[in-house]
């Protein structure tokens, strides 16, 4: 007897190459000690699980399902989820948290598919930076639907085996696939319904997925949680991959293999973590995975009751700019963890910036689109501020050329300016930090109400100039032409004053030494 499954069936979705991945993964993890009577076969692109004649269908299946999804017993995470195709050790306590809370938002979001004690748990999370540890919450479960193929009728009894084709202990001709299975899975006068082989794989997809929990910042949405589902072409490098990115070695940087790392602003972010973070882990210049698809699950309008997808977006890894989003996401992309008044911490991204580069790449629009709501209140505008180094690095990896040279103009001639607020501040002894930021508001405002781009393009080449005492700019010297062009031309408005306003805040310059220049 046997299940087989080919990665390149033409029948096959994402969500069944990623399922397909999932139980690849966790093939993988059983190692030489699979199942009791099941010898499973992994290749680059199939996978097969036979057993003998002695044992039945369904006996089979509740062999493989008893060691593909477990529930931890250990003290400090019993009750939360244990999916050995995660290959998550017993030192990484937090992902583990992050996942069980994720999952439980998505795949096992009704109680009924998980049902244990109504008291939540507590879990201490200590990081690097804190010398108390932060007080989190998990329901605990005693048992949950893909233990035992819930809802499915995979392992369910014929109802009457004399009028229909089934046998004891056969799969069902046709099974269930219910929301446990796919999350947000709409059912219409009729269940889903699929092969029993089918079903059988797409149990997996709760291990292939990677989950994140969203705390949008940028954009006011109600989304709670997100799916990363990978279009996996290579199931053994796949398995690798995911082996390698739950490890705790230095042998390259990860991003997405701890709490804080999983909790993102928006789906886009966290389909790229993935996607740079599963890259990284990869070895050799082939793939295991072709882009992805994020689905943001939340609360919706039409339905409070429980969560539903809000947003389905298709991410490449493949774009232009990446590396602006790599350095957004390498200098501003930790998340930190807020205390409430009650004792409890809940985490929240500590920028929007990287989830504003990672959905601008994801929608193919320009890298700094929309970063003047970023920085439209004056509130938000300073606290922006406090990331100028990281910002400055995202500069730094910008490859257009356009781009770069109105960013390094902008910052010269902001150089220049700051040079001649040092030499008033010195001899009129006056504070050059105030100066500076009282200079720095007036050029945000001016560059805010500027409402076209002859008027933008005239700020910028008056400011350029009084920087310089009327000479040119080498930046701007050096291609003239095509600048004018950028500036000048309605259609690149926009564009024009993100990339005015991004420089503002990423000027990252030595300040130490006209610091000196404060009155006394």
């Amino acid at each position: 007897m046997a299940l087989e499954y080919r990665l390149t069936d033409p029948n096959y979705t994402i969500y069944h190459r990623a399922a397909l991945g999932g139980l690849a993964a966790t093939i993988r993890a059983w190692g030489d000690s699979p199942p009791e009577g099941i010898t499973p076969e992994l290749q680059q692109d199939f996978v097969g699980i036979y057993w003998s004649d002695k044992l039945t269908d369904q006996e089979a299946l509740r062999r493989i399902l008893a060691a593909s999804f477990q529930i931890s017993t250990e003290k400090i995470t019993e009750g939360m989820l244990l999916l050995p195709g995660h290959f998550i050790g017993p030192e990484r306590d937090d992902l583990r948290l992050l996942i069980h809370n994720g999952l439980c938002l998505t795949f096992l979001q009704h109680p009924k598919m998980r049902p244990g004690p109504k008291e939540a748990r507590k879990f201490d999370l200590k990081t690097a930076d804190d010398e108390t540890g932060n007080l989190l919450t998990y329901k605990a479960i005693e048992t949950y639907a893909h233990q035992k193929a819930q809802g499915t009728g995979l392992l369910d009894e014929p109802k009457n085996a004399k009028k229909s084709q089934e046998v004891n202990g056969q799969f069902p001709l046709i099974a269930t696939i219910p929301q446990s299975v796919i999350p947000g899975a709409m059912t219409g006068k009729k269940s889903l319904q699929a092969k029993a082989d089918e079903a059988i794989l797409l149990l997996f997809l709760m291990v292939g997925c990677s989950v994140f929990l969203l705390r949008p910042r940028t954009y006011q949405e109600k989304a709670q949680a997100c799916l990363v589902v990978p279009d996996v072409v290579d199931l053994i490098k796949f398995a690798r991959g995911i082996k390698r990115l739950a490890g705790l070695g230095k042998d390259f940087e990860r991003f997405s293999n701890t709490y804080l790392g999983r909790v993102v602003g928006g789906a886009e972010e966290a389909a790229l973590r993935f996607l740079m973070d599963i890259y990284a882990a990869e070895i050799g210049s082939d793939r295991s995975v072709a882009g992805c698809q994020a689905i943001a699950m939340g609360k919706v309008a039409w339905d409070k009751n429980q969560v539903n997808r809000s947003i389905s977006v298709k991410v490449g890894g493949d774009y232009p700019e990446i590396g602006v989003f790599k350095a957004a996401y390498q200098y501003l992309g930790h998340s930190k963890l807020i205390k409430t008044k009650k004792g409890e911490s809940f985490a929240i991204p500590a920028s929007p910036v990287p989830e504003l580069i990672a959905a601008n790449l994801a929608a193919e629009r320009h890298w700094g689109a929309h970063f003047t709501e970023l920085v439209s209140d004056k509130k938000d505008f300073k606290q922006m501020l406090f990331s100028h180094k990281g910002l400055n690095q995202m500069a730094k990896a910008i490859k257009d050329d356009l781009d770069k040279t109105i960013i390094r103009a902008f910052h010269k001639a902001w150089e220049m300016t700051m040079g001649e607020l040092g030499e008033r501040a010195r001899n009129d002894k006056l504070d050059f930090s105030r100066l500076v930021e009282v200079r720095r508001e007036k050029i945000r405002n001016e560059i805010l109400r500027s409402k076209t781009s002859d008027a933008l393009a005239g700020w910028f080449l008056r400011f350029c100039a009084d920087a310089t005492k009327g000479a040119a700019l080498p930046p701007l010297r050096d291609d003239a032409d095509r600048i004018r062009r950028l500036i000048f031309t309605p259609r690149y408005f926009e564009r024009f004053q993100n990339l005015l306003l991004f420089a503002l805040v990423s000027y990252a310059g030595n300040e130490s030494k006209t610091d000196t220049h404060k009155g006394e």
